[in-house]
Formats: structure tokens, C-alpha cells, sequence
């Protein structure tokens, strides 16, 4: 299919022949994206916690862009990895009491772990030194920024949403940690 829709692009003249490879990439790449967001929805919808499951993403995604961590080997096993990860992250959402003590002690313990360890690279995605400061320095902003936001929620008492931001960043920590791990060699 998507091969189809790259040829029809190169006919039509919208790109170029020798950029098929790039596009036809990308069209991988952005398939992949919206599978993903389609089933934590999905999942979401079934455990009745749609806005919990796109909060998740919404929180954990540029953490975990920037940061880094723990990368499965395939994209098969990574999907299925996401599937584990999105049902643990709603299954803890539901049964975590929502108490200041619990979303400040996951938000400080995450926040300290990513603050640390980040970024996290890959094997197949080494950093440079000048990529692991940049992705170092983005990790820091989100971070602080989402600690806030977090934080501010606390106080204005709205536990359900600070709970939800506080697992997140707790859940790109355990990744880290997992790749950090995994990537001793």
C-alpha cells in the first residue's frame, strides 16, 4: 500500500523518483505513529480512560523522544511492548490512590532518575556529543515544565490528572533505567 502511494506521488510529480526511498519512509514511519495512537485509544476506550490514555501519550512522547531508554529489537515487539506498557500505565492509573504524597513521590523519584540518566541511547541510534547535550537540554525543559504542570495540578486538587502526568514520568524513568540496562555492552 504504501509502495502505491509513493509510485503515485513520483506519476503524479509530487515527488521525485530519487527521493522514493525517503517518502516511502516517512509514510512507514507516520503509519506506525497513527497505529500506535490508534490503539492506545483503543485501549483507552476499553478500560474507559480515553483522556487518561491520550494524556499518557501527550506526556510520556517527548520525554521519551528526548530521553531516550530502552528500544525494541523489531517493530513488531515494540508495538506489542506498547500494547504491555499502555495496559500497566491504565491498570496503575485505576488501582494508585490519588493521594499528594503518592503523585509527588512518583513525580520526584521519575523526575530525579530522567534528570540523571538522560538521554539514553540506543545501539542502532548512537548520540554524538553535540546531539547528547542538545537531547540532555531538551529532556531538562520538558522535564521541568511537565514537573510544574504537574505540580500545579496538585495544588489546584486536580489528583486524577496530576496522577496520570506523575505515572508518565515515572514509566519514561523505568525506560531509562531498561535501557540503560540493555545497553551496558
Amino acid at each position: 500500500m504504501l509502495e502505491k502511494i509513493t509510485n503515485y506521488f513520483i506519476v503524479n510529480e509530487l515527488i521525485k523518483d530519487e527521493d522514493r526511498q525517503i517518502y516511502a519512509y516517512g509514510l512507514h514511519q507516520g503509519l506506525l505513529i497513527l497505529l500506535n495512537i490508534a490503539t492506545t485509544i483503543l485501549i483507552g476506550f476499553i478500560f474507559r480512560a480515553v483522556w487518561e490514555s491520550i494524556l499518557f501519550m501527550i506526556v510520556y512522547t517527548p520525554l521519551r523522544t528526548y530521553g531516550g531508554g530502552y528500544h525494541a529489537k523489531s517493530e513488531v515487539r515494540c508495538y506489542l511492548f506498547s500494547i504491555v506498557l499502555i495496559l500497566v500505565v491504565l491498570l496503575g492509573i485505576k488501582i494508585i490512590p490519588e493521594t499528594d504524597v503518592i503523585i509527588l513521590g512518583l513525580t520526584e523519584v521519575g523526575g530525579i532518575i530522567i534528570w540523571f540518566l538522560a538521554p539514553i541511547e540506543d545501539r542502532n541510534k548512537p548520540l554524538d556529543k553535540e546531539e547528547r547535550i542538545i537531547y540532555k537540554r531538551r529532556t531538562s525543559i520538558i522535564l521541568i515544565t511537565e514537573i510544574i504542570i504537574t505540580i500545579s495540578l496538585l495544588v489546584l486538587n486536580f489528583k486524577k490528572i496530576a496522577l496520570v502526568m506523575s505515572v508518565s514520568i515515572f514509566i519514561v524513568s523505568l525506560m531509562l533505567i531498561l535501557g540503560k540496562m540493555i545497553n551496558k555492552d
